[in-house]
């Protein structure tokens, strides 16, 4: 059923649901029939569990249809825009029945699709983007690929062939806004072979592993006749027999390609997967190559780094080929012909170190499940088929002590009751009190590792030419620090320097106290690693943890320590408190600012496609001195539709401009999601700004109007044809001024006059 709204596009009944905003779906308890203890590996579909607690034993559920937003239509209308993160240039076309002209599949497919590819090449022509990718992160740079249904013919009347249009269309309507971010210069293609030597030659420079792994998923059922399939070994690589009809194929590999800290065990799961080296290599960046690494390593044992190690001179040669006919070689074992269950390929020590990859044990978790059914989960525990050497840089072993506040046997932590205190409240809910109470989280004092370090490694980098390792090592003796810095200069020749300082005590003066009486410590400069931030051309606010890219520790960066015993050494508490939960006791730190556009640019981009930004900053300058609380700046930028409620960020969260526009870029995808009309009757807008709006530098002004507000979050409001200051106070918001833009709103004020603050 079609229906077609005045001056909007066409609107289908929902075929999921059939108009009825929900469906009514087989509940998941009949999956694995009726019994309690349920398994995945053992599935009986078909008769419900009597006792299931979701549809009480009648096998079916209502569900809210999510394809048409449960309004039971469904737009038949798709918005492709593409706007330039540099210009702020917008273009878009609007894609309804009889826009693009329908052309057979691709690979000789007998079907009817809808290319879209042409009207994006066209808008980014259009804006002068020279690439482009889709806001979402996963979509193609072509644009989707519309399947027309099987009835559709070049023959069919005008009228059929557009209802068929339009039936496909609204298929796609779970996504109706497609964005696309273009540049106008675009980066040049990445080597792949270049690019693994850069990445060894990094892992030299941190003393890191660098892994690529091709690693079998979870069998699949496929026909013996299936072309190019062949049975490899009677039974599965975990051990169980093969089931009839079960065969191993190439497709069953995926590659894999991070860091690693050396001796650690082989991760239970691989993220980025890949279908080839190839594009393992090309498709993970730096950050992703390091996401994770502190859970990988959090067992890998703990060395300081060897004296006097210097990575080699130049970066390797490397012939990607040979490099993936051994790693699939070794995903076969020689002598029986069985099937491993995959492969690594280890950079360590300017060579490549090949091992197979073997099942060492399987782990069983039993959980309960919405339908009252007990759900047995197996895993595979795997181990590599040949350890590799200790890398050079490998020096003595880190001492440590175990974990005195979690129990390595069960689930038991430290309970909430104790923080604080130390002592356990006797009337505590949660552990009536003996101390310990069950937790799904990690051990706080540990962060899982049940280790406390009293030695710790810190590697700060720029991930491009500039690397230092600090050493902090603390004992009954004294202290002894070491400082290891390789600068790679216009040659790529690694230059090094080593310096070393050691002493009895370190001066800690006290420099507050907390309201519950425990003494703040501050350590000299040289353990402050917001001193370190200089060396490398950036802001103490711009050092952030490489795993994972949050913020730096206040107290890492301002070298305090807060001490909750009395007598305690404020070295020794600061020293165990950075290698808490860290892999092999080391902490990466990214020094470098976040590459992303201006913030003007961001605003300009967001009004080109009529999107409301508030801009949210607090001055913290009351707090200067009093190294407890926060100190500098603090910001936010938000974008939403317009016409909403607006309120500032309390608190904003994000340390600089550039890295709250990275988070705001990073989220851009649901804002755009949110954008779209609720009522399917209401057509999305096509936007067109060929000519974006001029918007002043915010930063500076609003740096001003933030010092003048001190300690409260002031905020710009940017709605395209008005700039709204508004106050946050305790429990309102209070406007300030309205302008058409943001100097002629702090005009109003009165702040206009003087220098504006520096970005420094």
């Amino acid at each position: 059923m079609t229906a077609t709204v005045p001056d909007g596009p066409p609107v289908m009944l929902c075929r999921e649901c059939d108009g009825m905003t929900f469906t009514l779906v087989a509940c998941r308890c009949t999956y694995y029939g009726n019994t309690l203890l349920v398994s995945d590996e053992d599935r009986a579909p078909g008769e419900p569990y009597h006792n299931c607690l979701e549809c009480d034993g009648v096998g079916t559920v209502g569900r809210p249809c999510h394809d048409c937003r449960q309004t039971g239509r469904r737009r038949a209308q798709l918005v492709l825009t593409v706007a330039n993160l540099d210009t702020g240039a917008v273009a878009s076309a609007n894609v309804v029945p009889g826009v693009v002209e329908p052309a057979r599949g691709p690979d000789a497919d007998p079907g009817w699709y809808l290319r879209l590819a042409p009207l994006l090449r066209d808008l980014a022509a259009r804006v002068g983007a020279t690439s482009w990718t889709d806001v979402n992160g996963a979509g193609s740079p072509d644009g989707p690929l519309v399947m027309l249904p099987k009835q559709w013919r070049p023959e069919l009347p005008a009228s059929d062939r557009k209802v068929l249009e339009a039936d496909a269309i609204a298929r796609c309507s779970h996504d109706p806004w497609r964005l696309y971010l273009g540049r106008t210069t675009s980066e040049p293609p990445r080597d792949p072979a270049a690019e693994l030597a850069r990445l060894c030659r990094l892992a030299d420079l941190l003393c890191l592993d660098l892994v690529i792994e091709a690693r079998r998923v979870e069998a699949r059922r496929v026909e013996a006749r299936t072309v190019g399939a062949r049975t490899v070994g009677a039974r599965r690589v975990d051990g169980r027999p093969v089931d009839a009809g079960q065969v191993w194929t190439v497709d069953d590999l995926t590659w894999h390609l991070r860091y690693e800290v050396s001796g650690g065990p082989v991760p239970t799961e691989a993220r980025c997967r890949a279908e080839n080296l190839t594009t393992a290599i090309t498709g993970t960046s730096d950050l992703d190559a390091f996401y994770g690494l502190e859970e990988r390593g959090r067992t890998a044992p703990a060395h300081h780094l060897t004296i006097g190690y210097r990575p080699p001179a130049e970066p390797p040669d490397i012939d990607l080929d040979q490099l993936e006919r051994r790693i699939l070689a070794d995903c076969v074992d020689v002598s029986t012909g069985t099937p491993t269950f995959g492969a690594q390929a280890i950079w360590r020590d300017d060579r490549w170190w090949h091992t197979s990859l073997q099942v060492a044990d399987t782990t069983e978790t039993l959980s309960e499940s919405s339908t009252g059914q007990i759900h047995q989960r197996r895993g595979i525990v795997l181990r590599r088929g040949w350890q590799p050497p200790a890398p050079s840089w490998q020096g003595e072993a880190i001492s440590y002590l175990e974990c005195p506040d979690c129990d390595p046997t069960s689930r038991l932590r430290r309970c909430y009751c104790r923080i604080g205190t130390g002592v356990a409240a006797p009337d505590c809910p949660r552990c009536a009190g003996a101390g310990r109470a069950p937790s799904p989280l990690r051990c706080d004092t540990c962060r899982g590792s049940r280790r406390l370090y009293q030695d710790v490694t810190i590697t700060l980098t720029d991930l491009t030419s500039r690397v230092v390792h600090l050493s902090w090592r603390v004992d009954a003796a004294g202290w002894l620090t070491s400082e290891l810095s390789w600068q790679v200069d216009d040659s790529r020749q690694p230059v090094g320097e080593q310096t070393w300082r050691l002493g009895d005590r370190v001066p800690a003066p006290h420099v507050g106290t907390h309201p519950g009486g425990k003494p703040l410590h501050q350590l000299p400069a040289r353990f402050r690693l917001g001193e370190r931030a200089r060396d490398f051309g950036v802001r103490p606010d711009d050092l952030t943890e490489l795993d994972g890219g949050g913020d730096l520790d206040h107290n890492l960066r301002y070298g305090t320590v807060t001490l909750h015993r009395v007598g305690d050494d404020p070295l020794t508490e600061y020293v165990r408190s950075a290698a808490r939960g860290r892999p092999g006791a080391r902490l990466f730190v990214l020094a470098r600012r976040p590459d992303v556009p201006p913030l003007a640019d961001l605003i300009r981009l967001a009004l080109g496609l009529r999107l409301a930004v508030t801009v949210t900053i607090v001055d913290h300058v009351r707090n200067a001195g009093d190294l407890r609380l926060i100190q500098d700046e603090c910001w936010d930028v938000s974008v939403g539709a317009r016409g909403g409620t607006v309120v500032p960020a309390d608190p904003p969260a994000r340390s600089t401009p550039e890295a709250a526009t990275a988070f705001c870029l990073d989220y851009l995808e649901l804002v755009i999601a949110g954008a779209v009309p609720d009522d399917p009757i209401a057509p999305i807008p096509v936007l067109q700004c060929p000519t974006p709006t001029v918007v002043d530098d915010p930063v500076p002004l609003l740096r001003r109007l933030a010092r003048h507000h001190a300690g409260q979050p002031v905020a710009a409001h940017y709605t395209g044809d008005t700039c709204q200051l508004l106050l946050r106070e305790r429990d309102s918001v209070r406007p300030l001024a309205t302008a058409p833009t943001l100097p002629a709103a702090v005009t109003v004020l009165g702040l206009l006059s003087g220098h504006g603050d520096s970005d420094e």
